[in-house]
Formats: C-alpha cells, sequence, structure tokens
C-alpha cells in the first residue's frame, strides 16, 4: 500500500484508463491500414500525398526495398532494425508511409503503447539517432509534416524524443491540430567522441581514470585474461545467456532480449568479450557500426569477478580497437555510468507530448498524472511517456 493506492488495484485503474483510449483506434483489433489523401503538396502542380498508418510487421518489411533505394546501406533506417527496437509487449509498430500517386516518398518509424495486448493511442517516435525518417533529403520534410499531421487526426497523444531544432516544428504541427503541448530537456543517449590515437584519448581523460585504465587492464593481463575481438552472433547469444544469470547488474529480461534483437538486425557487428584462461567468459559488450560510428547496447559482466572492474578493462580494448578502425564516435546505448560518461559531449534533446483535446482523454492523463504523484516508486517511471507531469516540470 502506498499513500493509500493499493499497489495491484492501481495497476488495474490504469489499465483500465488505457482500455479506455482504444476508441480513439481504428479497426485496433487488426493490423491497422488506413489510407487518405492528405493536402500536402511539393508544388502547385504535383499530386497530393496519401498517408497510411501500418502496424503489421509484414508489411513494414515489405518497404525493405525502398528503404534501400534510398541509401544503399540503410542501417538504423531498415525495416528489420526498427522492429527489433521495440518492445513487443509494451509497443506495436506504427508507421507511417508517405506516397504520391503511385511511388512512396517516405515513410515515419513509431510505435503505439499497448497495455494488456490493447493499443492505447499514445505514439512514441525517437529522432535522436536520426532513425524517425527515411525519404529522399528534398522530400524529408514535406514527408514529415504529412506523417505528423496524420498521426494528429487519428491518435490520441504522441510522444517525441527530438532534438532543439525539431520544437519549433511540432509546436506549429499542434496548433494547427488543436492539441496541446509540453516538452521536457532529457538525454537520452551518450556521445563519446574519438580522437585518432589511442594515447590522445588517454591524454584527454582525468589522472584518475588514466591511472585506473592502465591498472586493472594490467591486471587483467597478468591474471591471464584473454581479449577477444570477434566472435560468431550464435556464441555471443549462448555466451551472454549464461553471463546474464551471474551479471553485476541484472538487465529485465526484455531489455536483454531487445539489445540482442538490434545486434542480429545490424549487418555490421560488434561483438567483444574477456574471458579467462579456463575460456569462461567473465565480460561481453555488443553493439554495432553504422560509418564511422558505434554502437553500444549490451555490456555483461560477472559480479564474482567486482574486484576486477571488468567493465573499464572491456572498455579499454573496445575503445582502442575502435579508434584504430577509424571509428570517430562511440554512442553509448540508454547511457552510461562513470568514469566514462564524465567525457561523453551531451545533446540538446527533448522528450516532446502532444495531447488530444478531447475531455477522454484529458480525463485520461490527468488520472494518469494524479496516480503517479499517490504512488510515485509504483508509477511515476512507469507513466514518464504516458502522462506529461508524471515526473518533473515540463515546459510549453
Amino acid at each position: 500500500m502506498l499513500d493509500g493506492v493499493d499497489d495491484r488495484s492501481g495497476h488495474q485503474t490504469f489499465e483500465w484508463l488505457l482500455r479506455l483510449t482504444s476508441k480513439f483506434q481504428i479497426r485496433q483489433r487488426q493490423p491497422l491500414v488506413l489510407r487518405e489523401a492528405v493536402p500536402q503538396q511539393l508544388s502547385a502542380c504535383s499530386t497530393p500525398f496519401t498517408a497510411s498508418i501500418v502496424s503489421s510487421p509484414a508489411e513494414i518489411h515489405d518497404l525493405t526495398a525502398f528503404v534501400s533505394s534510398l541509401v544503399p546501406e540503410p542501417g538504423m533506417l531498415a525495416p528489420r532494425f526498427f522492429l527489433a527496437s521495440l518492445l513487443p509487449r509494451h509497443c506495436r509498430p506504427c508507421v507511417v508511409v508517405v506516397s504520391q500517386g503511385h511511388r512512396f516518398a517516405g515513410l515515419l518509424y513509431g510505435g503505439e503503447r499497448t497495455v494488456a495486448g490493447i493499443p492505447t493511442g499514445i505514439v512514441l517516435v525517437d529522432d535522436t539517432l536520426g532513425m524517425m525518417v527515411a525519404a529522399r533529403p528534398e522530400e524529408t520534410e514535406s514527408v514529415t509534416r504529412c506523417a505528423v499531421e496524420v498521426l494528429l487526426r487519428h491518435k490520441a497523444a504522441l510522444r517525441f524524443r527530438v532534438s532543439a531544432d525539431r520544437l519549433a516544428f511540432l509546436r506549429a504541427e499542434s496548433v494547427k491540430a488543436n492539441a496541446r503541448m509540453h516538452f521536457r530537456r532529457e538525454e537520452h543517449h551518450e556521445h563519446l567522441e574519438l580522437p585518432r590515437t589511442y594515447d590522445e584519448f588517454l591524454a584527454k581523460v582525468r589522472r584518475p581514470t588514466r591511472h585506473n585504465l592502465y591498472r586493472y587492464r594490467r591486471r587483467s593481463e597478468l591474471a591471464g585474461n584473454e581479449f577477444c575481438l570477434d566472435q560468431s552472433f550464435t556464441d555471443f547469444c549462448a555466451a551472454a545467456k549464461r553471463l546474464s544469470s551471474k551479471g553485476s547488474y541484472p538487465l529485465a529480461k526484455r531489455i536483454f532480449q531487445q539489445a540482442l534483437a538490434m545486434i542480429e538486425s545490424s549487418p555490421s557487428r560488434l561483438l567483444i568479450g574477456l574471458r579467462q584462461k579456463g575460456g569462461d567468459w567473465i565480460s561481453l559488450a555488443g553493439g554495432w557500426y553504422v560509418g564511422d560510428c558505434a554502437f553500444l547496447a549490451l555490456q555483461l559482466n560477472d559480479r564474482t569477478c567486482g574486484r576486477e572492474s571488468l567493465s573499464l578493462v572491456l572498455r579499454s580494448y573496445l575503445l582502442e580497437q575502435l579508434i584504430k578502425q577509424g571509428i570517430r564516435e562511440l554512442v553509448f546505448w540508454n547511457g552510461t555510468h562513470p568514469p566514462l560518461s564524465l567525457y561523453t559531449t551531451p545533446r540538446k534533446e527533448f522528450t516532446v507530448y502532444i495531447d488530444s483535446q478531447s475531455h477522454l482523454w484529458r480525463f485520461v492523463r490527468q488520472t494518469c498524472v494524479t496516480l503517479a504523484k499517490l504512488a510515485p516508486l509504483t508509477f511515476s517511471n512507469w507513466l514518464k511517456w504516458e502522462a506529461p507531469g508524471a515526473n518533473g516540470k515540463l515546459g510549453e
């Protein structure tokens, strides 16, 4: 019992409230495909754009050829990667496909929040790593405007993770749709710029960090531990599953599976590890490359080796190897901890909340805020995407 709110009954209340928002859905219990013409044109003579909201994974996979026609290696814009990045129990695909006549013009990736398998009308869109829109450069703005307009017509609420330069655009669209907009300053991933040599990197970090990088790596080498640069994905998964049960910071199963799915969907994988003389893995890290940027999505360390600072040892090898390969930036998916977080470059990013002005949705949203205030330990983090004001002050 928390401040008069029973945990179980509170969750049931929240689930019931979000079920109400299913009134905003069209054919919600089937793969969603809406098609409508929107008055968005490239010129006075051009054909109007047609927008389709698609939730079927099979139909989204069929867009692979189109996305590949825009860039030879789509990377994180590939439909396969987008589907892998979703948490199936909490989100279903919500992709807006924009066409002009018989040709595809572009698409916007989003995911719709679900509760107990029921769509809530809350669409989550992430543009912090350039994963939001696939379109030709000259059509990106028109495709984005068309897609956002259609989402505002058919969904109860939109949640965007964007850079600062998108705020004015989203504010204009929310005003046009008579929707209410809030925003919160947040940093979602952490970016570490890499110099041209590992010695340059060591020279720019603080003395305690540099000392520890030398000290623990040397201790690991004297113990006979071996750094392994590459391995098959199958072997990596098997080792990661064994190590996850005794990891220093156990990951939730859904987060662990999401990370493996994203790594598997990437054509250029980053799979490294540290193992003892006997062959047992004591530290693993996984991610992928896109151009001269590497992404680290998963790291597991054996908690029985807590005094050996395995995370720092493995990352020292990783940084040295990435720099040798010409990688100029390392992105820590969903952030990292000291000491490396002390040297990351912050990005000015925001979570933008755009909400329908309908009485039903305003009631649901306000009730979510109230639940978060009454039982913050239970609801606050869970509701941060659903309810503006659930935790912390927002801008308007």
